[in-house]
């Protein structure tokens, strides 16, 4: 599939899809610093994070249906496999996730490399470092802190290489640790469905920002040949469904925000067990507009 001068490859070594040619750290910089907040206002990007920045009503909503329901079923994972031990949040953001895990009681620290919103986070008393996980798994003394979990939620989409960053995850967690990504779920059999009923643009890709594009197929083979076990995967509510019933919300920030809150209602609706089934079960069908997948580190 070729998007510009973009090619969307399959990578030779992991299976998952990628841009080809892979956009240089200059293009990535200036699109970050000059468009990408921009587009997160006016709904092209990131949705959760421009509800959650936008505040007020919509954005308490927002944070409340994050802690009910995705932060919430991670940490049912967690305790799961990991009871008690502590947590590294790689890409914390301002937050947010770590936030939650501060009410519930467990240890946690995250990095962020953005010193802004790493300066926003450490303002809510949370253990946040400014640095890469790069600078962070170097350690000041060549030894890193251990960690019996370390969370990428919304970050392997974005990373040239994701590869090298798994490979860092493996020197700050401890034997038989956990890790834990979420992904978009990208050329699934329902989106490309989807994408042969719109006729249109394949709207999911997102140039330059989204330069890896993973499904639960492609994502637990990329976890396997990095020394994990997947033992644990969930989707989420499958968006497509809108589009495939007359609701064309690709474009549409409006209409997008619509279709969201009807997802909301029916996820706070049920309860959790409820719902961590149905959506273990989409997985299982490879659905679900994201994928939720833990990999237990061997050896």
């Amino acid at each position: 599939m070729k998007i510009g001068k973009y090619e969307v490859v399959q990578d030779a070594d992991y299976g998952y899809r990628r841009l080809d040619p892979m956009p240089d750290d200059k293009e990535l910089t200036r699109f970050y610093e000059s468009q990408y907040y921009d587009l997160i206002r006016k709904g092209g990007r990131a949705p959760e994070l421009r509800r959650l920045m936008a505040g007020g009503e919509e954005g308490e909503l927002e944070r409340r249906w994050l802690h009910e329901t995705l932060y919430t079923d991670i940490l049912y994972v967690l305790d799961k496999f990991v009871p008690g031990q502590r947590v590294l949040d790689v890409g914390c953001g301002v937050g947010e996730f770590l936030s939650f895990l501060k009410q519930k009681k467990r240890s946690a620290a995250g990095i962020e490399p953005s010193k802004e919103a790493a300066a926003a986070a450490q303002k809510k008393g949370l253990d946040v470092h400014a640095a890469t996980l790069e600078e962070f798994a170097g350690g000041a003394s060549g030894e890193p802190e251990k960690f019996g979990a370390v969370t990428l939620l919304n970050v392997l989409e974005h990373t040239p290489h994701p590869e090298n960053m798994v490979e860092l995850v493996k020197k700050v967690l401890e034997p038989n640790g956990i890790i834990c990504v979420r992904v978009p779920n990208d050329f699934s059999e329902i989106q490309l469905a989807a994408y042969d009923k719109l006729k249109k643009d394949p709207w999911w890709i997102a140039i330059p920002d989204h330069v890896n594009y993973f499904n639960f197929r492609s994502l637990q083979i990329f976890l396997e040949k990095l020394g994990f076990e997947v033992v644990y995967s969930q989707g989420d509510y499958p968006m497509e469904f809108f589009l495939l019933q007359g609701d064309d919300y690709a474009g549409n920030p409006e209409l997008g925000g619509q279709c969201h809150r009807k997802r909301v209602n029916l996820e706070m609706s049920i309860s959790g067990g409820l719902r961590r089934r149905m959506y273990q079960a989409l997985a299982l069908a490879g659905m679900g507009r994201d994928c939720l997948t833990f990999g237990s580190l061997k050896g």
